[in-house]
C-alpha cells in the first residue's frame, strides 16, 4: 500500500456548544502538521485560539497512524516471503538489516581519512620545507642502528658457519674411524637447526628494531608538523640536530666510483601530437638502482641527491620504477630476490610494509589468480595459456595432478613499493624462464607483452622514469655472443617504441624516462653498437637550420 486514509477527531468547546471536528487523513501525510491545521482553520471556520491544541493533537495522530501503517506493509512484505519459504523470521530480519547497513554505508561520505593519508600528507610537506635536512638526519641515524644490527648478524651467522664446516670436515676425515654415516647424517641435521635457530633469532631482533623505529618515526613527524605549524623549534626538533651533530663519523677509506658506460636521448614520438621522452642506456648492476651509497663531505655524511629527488617525488605523480627479472616463486631466497630483500634490509621503511609482509599478501592474491585459471581452464576444456606464449614457457601455477599452487606463469609480474631505496619506488616483479636464453624468441613472448602490460600499468598510475632489461636479462651467459645481444636488443627497442606510441590511447601525454640496463662489464665495443641503435630506432630531437634554404630561395 502506498497511503490509506484515516479518520481524524477533535473537540473543543466554546461558551455555549461542544465542537466536533472530523476530518479524513491520508497516512503517510507529505505536509507539515502546522500547514494542515491552516487549510483545517480556514475550511471550518475555527477559532484561533484552538490553532496549538489542535496541532498538537494532529501531530500525535500523524505519528501514531504513519508508524502503523508502515509496521502493517512491513508485516504484509514479511508474510510474502514466508509464504515462499521456509526462512526463519530472523534469517530475514538478518539479511534485511545487512542490506541497509551496507546501502548506508555505500552512500555516507567517508569523513574520517586513513592514517597512512594523514602520515603521507604530513611527510610530503614537511619534506618540501625547511625540515628536510632534520628528517634525512634522523632517517640516517634510524639506518646506522639497522646496519649495527645487519653487520652483527652476518658475523655471527659466518662465525657460526665456520665453526660447523670445521666441524663437518673432521668429522668426515675420521669417517670409519671414530664417526659412521649416522653421526655425520645427525651432524648435519643439528648444524642446521642451530643456523635456523640463529637466524630466526637475528631476524626476530632486526623486525622488532625496525618496527619501533617505524613507531617512533611516524610519532616524530607528526610532533614535528606540529611544531613547524606553530613556527617553533619544540624538543623533537631539538632531539634531532642533537642527535646529528654528536653522531660519531667512522673514518674510512675513500674509494672513488668506476666510470658508468652511459648515454642519454631525447626522442619525439606521436603520429600528430608529438610526446617527448628521454632515453637511457646504462651498463650497471641494476641493483645499484636500488642500493645506498654513503656520500661524505668534509667527515658529514650527507644524503645522494639521487636519494633526495627520490625522497620529494615519493607522493607526488613523478614516480620511479625498476623491473627484476625474477623466477616463478613468490619468496625472496635465490638468486636476484635475496639479493634485492638484502638491500631492503639496510633500512627500515617508514612508509610501505616490509618485503617480507607484501609477499606474503602476494602470495594470497597468487592463489586466488591461480584459482580463477584453473576454473577458466576447466570451463574452456583446454589450456587457454598456450595461445599466448612462446613454446618454451609453460603454465606452471598447477602441479601436474592439478593441484593449486602459488607459482606463477612466465610473463606475470607482481609490484612491490618501496620508500628506502636510491633511486625507485616502485618494483616489477617480472617472471622469467630459461626461454629467454633462446635467440629465437619473437614479439609475442611473454615477457616482451609483460613489458606492455608493466607500461601501462606506469602510465596508470603515475611512474614517470622506469628502468627495465635491455637483454631481459641481468646477467652474461656464453650463448649471448654480439649478433645475439644486437638482435635482441633490436626486438626490444622496437617493441618498446611501439609500446610508447601505444600512450597516448592509454592517457599517457606526458614526457617520461625509459632507462634501458644492460649487464655490467659488457665491451666497449658491444656497448657503443647498441647505443647506435637507438637513434635509428627512435626519432631524435634535432636542431634545424633553415638558413641555408631560406638563402637559397631568395637568390
Amino acid at each position: 500500500m502506498d497511503s490509506v486514509q484515516k479518520e481524524f477527531t477533535f473537540s473543543f468547546k466554546t461558551k455555549e456548544y461542544l465542537t466536533k471536528l472530523a476530518v479524513p487523513i491520508t497516512i503517510p501525510l507529505n505536509i507539515s502538521a502546522e500547514e494542515f491545521v491552516g487549510r483545517l482553520t480556514c475550511a471550518h471556520n475555527l477559532p484561533c485560539f484552538v490553532e496549538k491544541e489542535l496541532t498538537q493533537e494532529l501531530d500525535k495522530f500523524i505519528a501514531k497512524e504513519t508508524e502503523a501503517f508502515h509496521d502493517a506493509n512491513g508485516g504484509e512484505a514479511i508474510k510474502v516471503l514466508q509464504s515462499s519459504g521456509d526462512e526463519e523470521i530472523g534469517n530475514i530480519a538478518d539479511r534485511w538489516a545487512r542490506a541497509f547497513t551496507q546501502e548506508c554505508v555505500s552512500h555516507a561520505p567517508n569523513t574520517k581519512p586513513k592514517d597512512e593519508a594523514v602520515f603521507g600528507e604530513m611527510f610530503h610537506t614537511l619534506i618540501h620545507s625547511p625540515a628536510l635536512e632534520t628528517i634525512f638526519k634522523l632517517e640516517h641515524t634510524y639506518s646506522m642502528a639497522v646496519e649495527d644490527i645487519v653487520k652483527q648478524r652476518d658475523a655471527a651467522l659466518r662465525k657460526l658457519q665456520d665453526k660447523q664446516a670445521n666441524e663437518m670436515e673432521r668429522a668426515v676425515k675420521n669417517l670409519d674411524i671414530t664417526h659412521d654415516d649416522l653421526h655425520v647424517n645427525r651432524l648435519a641435521a643439528i648444524h642446521f637447526e642451530k643456523t635456523q635457530r640463529e637466524e630466526a633469532k637475528w631476524d626476530n631482533e632486526l623486525r622488532n628494531l625496525q618496527d619501533s623505529q617505524r613507531e617512533e618515526f611516524h610519532e616524530w613527524i607528526k610532533n614535528l608538523h606540529e611544531d613547524m605549524g606553530n613556527g617553533i623549534e619544540g624538543p623533537v626538533s631539538r632531539r634531532i640536530r642533537a642527535l646529528s651533530e654528536s653522531m660519531p663519523v667512522e673514518p674510512e677509506e675513500i674509494i672513488p666510483d668506476q666510470p658508468k658506460m652511459e648515454e642519454s636521448f631525447t626522442i619525439h614520438l606521436g603520429a600528430q601530437m608529438k610526446t617527448m621522452h628521454n632515453l637511457r642506456l646504462m651498463s650497471i648492476d641494476v641493483l645499484d638502482l636500488c642500493r645506498h651509497k654513503p656520500n661524505r663531505e668534509g667527515g658529514i655524511l650527507i644524503p645522494q641527491p639521487q636519494r633526495l629527488q627520490t625522497a620529494l617525488s615519493l607522493y607526488s605523480t613523478n614516480l620511479s620504477g625498476v623491473v627484476l627479472m625474477v623466477d616463478d616463486r613468490i619468496s625472496s631466497y635465490t638468486g636476484i630476490k635475496r639479493d634485492f630483500a638484502t638491500v631492503c634490509q639496510q633500512s627500515t621503511d617508514f612508509h610501505f610494509p616490509d618485503l617480507e609482509t607484501q609477499l606474503r599478501v602476494i602470495h594470497q592474491g597468487a592463489l586466488r589468480v591461480n584459482a580463477r585459471r584453473k576454473e577458466q581452464k576447466r570451463l574452456s576444456g583446454g589450456d587457454s595459456s598456450s595461445s599466448s606464449g612462446s613454446e618454451g614457457s609453460r603454465p606452471t601455477s598447477l602441479h601436474e595432478d592439478g593441484e593449486l599452487t602459488t607459482n606463477l606463469k612466465t610473463g606475470d609480474f607482481y609490484v612491490t613499493r618501496h620508500s628506502n631505496l636510491a633511486e625507485c619506488h616502485i618494483i616489477f616483479h617480472l617472471v622469467s624462464d630459461d626461454s629467454l636464453r633462446s635467440s629465437d624468441i619473437n614479439s609475442r613472448h611473454r615477457c616482451i607483452l609483460a613489458l606492455r602490460n608493466i607500461l601501462k600499468y606506469a602510465v596508470q598510475f603515475d611512474i614517470a622514469s622506469i628502468a627495465l632489461p635491455l637483454f631481459l636479462m641481468y646477467e652474461m651467459y656464453e650463448e649471448m655472443t654480439i649478433p645475439w645481444c644486437i638482435k635482441r636488443a633490436e626486438l626490444v627497442l622496437k617493441c618498446v617504441k611501439g609500446f610508447m606510441m601505444e600512450m597516448a590511447t592509454w592517457g599517457g601525454n606526458e614526457s617520461r624516462t625509459i632507462q634501458f640496463v644492460v649487464p655490467k662489464g659488457i665491451s666497449d665495443d658491444l656497448f657503443s653498437q647498441l647505443s647506435s641503435m637507438l637513434p635509428q630506432i627512435f626519432r631524435m630531437s634535432r636542431t634545424v637550420d633553415l638558413t641555408h634554404t631560406t638563402t637559397a630561395k631568395r637568390k
